[in-house]
């Protein structure tokens, strides 16, 4: 074995931080040292890199308030987070039997969103007991989330338990009052909340003495989530709510510190795997920032946290890629410290999930705990600087936003005035200008889509219930609907006609010149339902342009390296002009010569960066596909 000294700081002193941002300032050549930073909705940014001065490590352990590293000290290491899958059925009978598998399974707590068509259809403690009849109340969680009446279902879970003869000591789980979630998702204003709160208190106050487990209360970010909200705003009007409910239930007797041992937190986990994992850990943050604020102490500050994989993620093109986005999600939920989480079966977008759906995204879980061994750390993210520093900022974003919220008379004021209304639609314009542009891209649907896909058939969701008057309920919206609507378009015109819509591509230059563009253009084609037809080794013009009148499409595309554009593409073009086509696409910018092209009779240039799905619907409507 060696005698040598193991080097020393004093061999290798650790480089600073000016050091590393010179050298990567020289290595960009010009660029601004901004280039390397990303942008997040809500004007969040990351950085390339983070050090111990961004953020320290934390000094509080896990279970300690603030509860940023979670409620418990020992974390989810005991028996893991709990796996509480969500149900809509609407069906009393078809769901409990999906119960009962779920349970059998690996299943541990059940979350039901009731009130038909958007959930499941119970009018009644005997149509509750029915759906109830496979679950073991004494040792399962179980937490109710209605769309309309939020009070009923509360009592007939009781009624349930106590004809069953299940102690309300052993119960556990939410209630889910939740009237301005309801408001929300109803789109009226009928609901009063004051009076709503009111009615609720002696509730929440019987339930701290006879039935510690269960909490009354439910504060729901699925009204603002499943709406297009972004992250901060998500989390900012989450906790807005819970501040609302603190302070009704204050006016009509009940303590701040019991209101807050009386609530149930479910938030919605994104495609953002990193900024996700700090947005829950800051929920934990703000709301124990809340009820220390209220006066209650730190034992009644630890938030109950559900998490569940986000609607505005998912697509129906190409399901099954899904899975993978439902993975990463409950895996971001895992990490921050979520005390139960849902994941999403992969075909939930298409209509009611089926047994093989709900199977994958149930032991998705089951596989996150017991083979990658999750619960057995502590707050994971505990001390990284990029998730420390990020958590803060996201604390400090989302707490500004409460402060405005505050401002307009709180949470309830906000949604009926409009103002939610307004900054939705503000927000949800902008990330549809990404996912038209592709600058966020969706696998399966704007990038590398695959029109020859077997669909995936499912029984269609209930149509929803119109709105009952008052301002208009918050609409649910996923990112990929725009482009889905192109894709429905290709799919009716194959039924009509027996072919998509079809595009004559003239691939200039030799195969190495013109592959990488040209399979990037049927790509992107491909993305609105427009088959390719690809031909090359051209003579000439005239050579393509006889080829072209021979595939009886109006629409041409050319494509192929920038240093044969000047020369061949306004030839090209007038020659396929006088064979009938009615639209000419060249792949690439036009640069300096956009001027020539377009006077040769090019129509429109399909790039990077540019708006995709506007290009696509032209297209469409030139060939003749119906909207």
């Amino acid at each position: 074995m060696s005698q040598v000294p193991p080097p020393s700081d004093k061999d290798f002193p650790p480089p600073s931080l000016d050091a590393w941002r010179r050298l990567v300032e020289k290595d960009l050549k010009g660029k601004p040292f901004t280039s390397l930073q990303s942008s997040l909705e809500g004007g969040l940014s990351l950085q390339p890199l983070y050090t111990p001065q961004d953020a320290p490590v934390p000094t509080e352990p896990p279970g300690v308030a603030p509860y940023v590293r979670g409620t418990q000290p020992l974390g989810h290491t005991e028996g893991g987070w709990t796996v509480c899958q969500e149900y809509a059925g609407p069906d009393v009978s078809s769901t409990a039997e999906v119960l009962r598998n779920d349970l059998e399974r690996g299943g541990q707590g059940v979350w039901l969103l009731l009130d038909a068509p958007h959930g499941i259809d119970v009018k009644d403690a005997d149509s509750l007991r029915r759906l109830l009849a496979h679950v073991p109340l004494e040792r399962t969680p179980v937490h109710l989330e209605p769309a309309r009446d939020v009070l009923a279902p509360a009592s007939l879970l009781l009624q349930v338990a106590d004809a069953l003869r299940v102690p309300r000591k052993a119960l556990s789980g939410s209630l889910g009052i939740d009237p301005i979630g309801a408001m929300a998702r109803a789109g009226t204003a009928k609901v009063d909340v004051a009076g709503t709160l009111a009615k609720a208190a002696p509730l929440v106050t019987s339930l701290l003495k006879e039935a510690p487990g269960l909490r009354a209360l439910l504060v729901s970010s699925r009204a603002w989530a499943d709406a297009g909200a972004t992250p901060v705003q998500e989390l900012a009007w989450t906790i807005a709510t819970g501040v609302e409910y603190l302070r009704e239930l204050e006016r009509a007797g009940v303590s701040p510190a019991d209101a807050a041992r009386s609530v149930q937190f479910a938030l919605s986990v994104g495609g953002q795997f990193f900024p996700e994992i700090a947005r829950l850990r800051a929920a934990r943050l703000l709301w124990s920032k809340v009820v220390a604020a209220s006066g209650g102490p730190p034992e009644t500050q630890a938030m109950s946290l559900h998490a569940r994989t986000a609607t505005g993620t998912k697509a129906k093109r190409d399901p099954w890629v899904n899975i993978l986005r439902a993975t990463a999600e409950s895996f971001a939920a895992v990490v921050a410290g979520a005390d139960s989480v849902s994941t999403s079966p992969f075909d939930e977008p298409l209509g009611t999930p089926d047994e093989q759906s709900r199977r994958i995204a149930r032991n998705t879980q089951l596989i996150l705990r017991d083979e990658s061994s999750l619960n057995r750390v502590a707050d994971p993210a505990g001390g990284s600087y990029y998730l420390e520093q990020l958590t803060g900022e996201v604390a400090r974003a989302a707490w500004t936003e409460l402060q405005r919220i505050e401002s307009l008379g709180g949470m309830t004021r906000a949604l009926v005035e409009g103002d939610v209304a307004r900054v939705l639609a503000e927000t949800v314009a902008a990330r549809d200008k990404a996912v038209r542009s592709r600058r966020l891209p969706m696998v399966g649907v704007s990038e590398f889509p695959h029109l020859s896909e077997a669909p995936v058939q499912r029984e269609p969701h209930p149509t929803p219930v119109k709105a009952e008057g008052g301002f208009a309920p918050l609409r649910p919206v996923r990112m990929a609907e725009a482009f889905e609507s192109l894709r429905d378009a290709s799919d009716r015109h194959l039924a009509l006609y027996g072919m998509r819509p079809r595009a004559f591509l003239a691939s200039l230059g030799t195969v190495a010149e013109h592959t990488t563009r040209s399979m990037w253009t049927t790509n992107a084609l491909a993305v609105g339902g427009i088959e390719t037809d690809e031909h090359r080794d051209f003579t000439d013009a005239a050579h393509a342009a006889e080829a072209f009148a021979k595939t009886g499409t109006l629409l041409a595309v050319i494509s192929g390296p920038d240093t044969l554009y000047p020369d061949q593409v306004p030839a090209l073009t007038q020659a396929l002009k006088a064979r009938g086509a009615r639209t000419v696409v060249v792949a690439g910018r036009p640069g300096d010569h956009e001027a020539a092209f377009r006077a040769a009779g090019v129509d429109f240039f399909i790039y990077a960066g540019a708006d995709l799905f506007q290009l696509l619907k032209t297209l469409h409507q030139q060939l003749g596909v119906v909207a």
